[in-house]
């Protein structure tokens, strides 16, 4: 039996934010990011090749700004409630997810991961279970295959998550209305002065490739948070949230550059159980409280065989594959 409040009381220690550090990390990471476009745009016009490779680095950063965003909306990138708002605000233009929508969903997320019954009201990606799949529809079968598909999830996801933010949804809120429509009237302005002046290639290429390539890694690395074959759902009745925080969130060891990219969303569970604890935090935190907590680790390199898990077995307690179930049908 884990001893819950030996980790909670480890955990707590590492809610060490550091205004000095996070503001350090917030200004060069923007600073950096203003000076490539900036770049790009002076080069443009004599080196269009170029501006392909400077996408990597654009990509990059726009993935540094989300994992900052995402501290900023768990109250753990600044000490101060306003400078994380103010910080987020930002964040999210560049990001294209505007922060206050994306606070609520995740937040939303957070409180109910890993519920059978909650899965409706879980912005998570669409899982069925066994029975649910062998019971429904010839034509609920075949999207369900397409939106779980390998292709849909690499390529397509990242295109979609760059239109789904831009949806104003009524029932999530005045305010997340309020925020979805400034932020769509300011790109459209934006994007208006860009057609007219005839540069929409070159914004395309300069500002939305990156986008594109930061959604591309957000969309693997958001997939092997929650979906891993051994990942853990439950029904209300034996559901609760520290066993979907530690065995329905993944552990995903990767290098320390990639550790660095992701804001180190590879410790997912251990970010499950205190979501005060910064990104640059969680690699420590994580190591302190592994000798009391049995996780499965998943390595990057396992990424597709993961992608291939996309139906939830009850009786076997994990996600299997389309040819599992082909299997023991047959």
């Amino acid at each position: 039996m884990e001893n819950r409040n030996l980790i909670f009381t480890i955990l707590r220690g590492h809610e060490a934010t550091q205004d000095r550090k996070s503001l350090e990390i917030y200004l060069l990471t923007l600073f950096s990011f203003l000076a490539i476009i900036s770049l790009n745009v002076m080069l443009y016009p004599v080196i269009q090749w170029f501006a392909l490779l400077l996408a990597i680095p654009s990509g990059i950063l726009l993935c540094r700004f989300f994992v900052m965003e995402h501290d900023c909306g768990h109250m753990s990138f600044f000490t101060q409630k306003n400078h994380n708002k103010r910080a987020g605000l930002i964040l999210g233009f560049f990001t294209m997810v505007p922060s206050r929508m994306w606070n609520h969903i995740h937040d939303l997320h957070h409180g109910i991961v890993g519920n059978l019954d909650q899965r409706k009201n879980n912005p998570e990606l669409w899982t069925m279970t066994v029975d649910e799949f062998l019971n429904a529809s010839p034509l609920k079968r075949f999207t369900y295959r397409i939106f779980r598909s390998v292709v849909m999830r690499l390529f397509i996801t990242p295109l979609l998550w760059m239109i789904i933010p831009r949806i104003p949804v009524p029932s999530l809120g005045a305010k997340i209305l309020a925020s979805v429509l400034t932020h769509n009237v300011i790109y459209a302005l934006i994007f208006y002065w860009i057609i007219v002046n005839g540069h929409f290639l070159g914004f395309t290429i300069i500002y939305l490739l990156p986008v594109y390539l930061f959604n591309v890694m957000a969309s693997i690395m958001f997939y092997l948070q929650h979906q891993f074959e051994t990942t853990s759902w439950e029904n209300d009745e034996n559901w609760d949230l520290y066993t979907a925080s530690i065995h329905g969130s993944s552990y995903v060891k990767t290098g320390r550059f990639m550790g660095w990219l992701t804001g180190n969303v590879g410790c997912h569970h251990i970010h499950h159980l205190n979501t005060r604890i910064p990104s640059y935090e969680l690699p420590i935190a994580t190591e302190k409280v592994s000798p009391y907590i049995e996780v499965d680790v998943i390595y990057l390199k396992e990424l597709f065989h993961h992608l291939n898990c996309v139906l939830w077995d009850e009786k076997a307690k994990k996600l299997i594959s389309f040819s599992e179930l082909k299997n023991r049908v047959n």
